[in-house]
């Protein structure tokens, strides 16, 4: 098991973005009320263009703003789902659904923004396979070569999400939706998405034959 606090986020950031695009970035001034752990990430983050530029998870620091008593800083892609901190204790994050009660998530700040940093780079990155229904069975083959990060976990988008990865790939896996009732899971089988900084790091899946993958790369997605 890897511990959050052990991942290398400029080691990281460099695998899956390239060099970085600037050597330093600092948060403008008039946002005094971001919490320091969000104000260092800015300050490594955007040095990519690549973060800078895209609509992601965590917010700009224009887009940071009060909700509830609570400082909004990150939703989902849909606004559907939020993330905050506590004014008053900005190590505790919080989420919830849109119209909904604020729940504690098992994470501090800091790992939180590890967990973020690290599920933006597999959705961003240019070679992936994703699969909604594959059976447990397959699973050790699938996770070959990877081990799981300790991430205390999100509700979003289905509870029971965990992480993988190796220095070459980063990997997704939660429970399948069951088609017939969606909020419910499909036993005995596991959504999956896994990315890798080239194609050959995701070569080993394509030799599941049992697996019908979605094939995402920088020149288009198609189905094997």
């Amino acid at each position: 098991m890897i511990d959050p606090a052990d991942i290398n986020l400029p080691a990281l950031l460099g695998r899956w973005y390239g060099p970085p695009d600037c050597s330093e970035w600092q948060v403008p001034e008039g946002y005094p009320g971001i919490p320091h752990p969000l104000r260092e990430w800015y300050s490594l983050a955007y040095r990519w263009e690549g973060i800078r530029s895209v609509e992601h998870q965590i917010y700009e620091p224009r887009k940071i703003r009060l909700n509830q008593g609570r400082i909004e800083f990150a939703a989902d892609s849909t606004g559907d789902w939020f993330w905050a901190v506590d004014a008053e204790d900005s190590n505790s994050v919080y989420e919830a659904e849109l119209g909904g009660e604020w729940r504690l998530v098992p994470e501090s700040l800091p790992e939180f923004l590890i967990h973020a940093t690290l599920k933006e780079a597999a959705i961003l990155a240019s070679f992936g396979r994703t699969c909604s229904q594959v059976p447990n069975e397959i699973l050790p083959d699938v996770l070959v070569g990877v081990e799981e990060v300790d991430f205390g976990g999100w509700e979003w988008p289905r509870p029971g999400r965990r992480m993988f990865m190796n220095e070459v790939l980063i990997m997704e896996i939660g429970p399948a939706m069951d088609f017939r009732a969606p909020r419910r899971n499909r036993e005995g089988f596991s959504f999956v998405r896994a990315s890798g900084i080239s194609a050959e790091s995701l070569s080993h899946l394509d030799g599941i034959s049992s697996v019908k993958w979605q094939i995402y790369s920088t020149v288009g997605r198609h189905d094997s």
